[in-house]
């Protein structure tokens, strides 16, 4: 009986995304209740849910409480080789917010992994990203003082940190270090990204490194983990 009930569910689950495709519908869309999805395909609403939840597994559909089933968002590319952010739906116009800007002395933490001594002058950049519907990354950048000596807060509002560095430096940015892994967000983080804490995230954090093999960007990016996908390249 499981077993026909597993098929069952799985049928209904594509041709629900059929549905979807065909009748053209587009992310942040709300699909039908699951009774009119059973009245629909006339099935049991038990099935229903069983498809639907198929469909959130593979990030076809969102579930939001007491409100439905939406049609998810298509993720953000992060681009390991040109450190941009695209995406297929924004076409890679996301929203970005200046949160914080302070010149700090690199403490023990920030020392190791920036390999630079302890007190060494750093700017520390944080950067909201949003996709047009909520915020979706805490960006967190910190640059030595050597690579821009003159940064103000004027400055590091008008753009993102890399562009600052290589357009308003002119510095190439030669190689980078790069790690991907999970955290779970703190009351603070929670806070800013409007999740509850402890939910799942990603952190991606990197160094950069100027064609002298000077130390140019560490950065460290909290991040939906339902939101983003890594590739190697970004085709325009």
């Amino acid at each position: 009986m499981k077993k026909n009930l597993l098929t069952l569910d799985v049928a209904l689950s594509k041709e629900i995304k059929y549905m979807l495709k065909e009748e053209h519908y587009l992310p942040g869309d709300k699909l039908p209740s699951e009774r009119k999805l059973a009245e629909l395909f006339h099935v049991q609403r038990l099935t229903v849910r069983g498809a639907l939840n198929l469909l959130l597994q593979d990030k076809t559909i969102i579930s939001k409480p007491r409100s439905g089933y939406y049609v998810a968002p298509k993720r953000i590319l992060q681009s390991i080789r040109n450190f941009s952010l695209h995406s297929e739906e924004y076409s890679g116009q996301l929203t970005y917010e200046l949160y914080d800007f302070k010149k700090i002395e690199a403490d023990n933490y920030l020392a190791s992994e920036m390999l630079l001594p302890e007190k060494s002058k750093i700017y520390k950049i944080v950067w909201l990203y949003s996709d047009g519907t909520q915020l979706i990354c805490i960006n967190t950048t910190y640059i030595p003082e050597y690579i821009y000596p003159d940064l103000t807060q004027q400055i590091a509002a008008s753009a993102p940190a890399i562009d600052l560095i290589t357009n308003n430096r002119q510095i190439t940015l030669a190689k980078s270090n790069q790690k991907v892994t999970l955290l779970y967000a703190d009351t603070k983080t929670a806070q800013i990204l409007n999740i509850p804490v402890d939910s799942p995230l990603m952190k991606y954090k990197g160094l950069m490194y100027d064609k002298q093999g000077h130390l140019a960007v560490f950065f460290e990016n909290n991040m939906l983990i339902d939101r983003f996908g890594f590739i190697r390249e970004v085709v325009l």
